[in-house]
């Protein structure tokens, strides 16, 4: 997630705020990841596991969206 940060203070303008869908979908997933492990009776060093894994993915495809697909650029 700190990697998140770092690629907003290089874009243009203050893309944290233009970004907010997809830090509250990053929440949102890994807080279903952690009730579900939770659910399942994970112990700690599992759950943590699981967490790190979802969130990892998440940014890898922040850092997908953000680079690879870009709007053409303005003539």
């Amino acid at each position: 997630m700190g990697l998140m940060l770092i690629l907003d203070w290089f874009s243009e303008g203050n893309a944290v705020r233009q970004s907010l869908v997809l830090w509250i979908l990053l929440l949102a997933a890994v807080g279903l990841t952690v009730w579900e492990c939770r659910e399942r009776g994970y112990r700690v060093h599992i759950l943590l596991w699981w967490v790190s894994v979802v969130a990892i993915t998440h940014v890898l495809g922040y850092i997908v969206l953000r680079f690879f697909v870009r709007p053409p650029d303005k003539a």
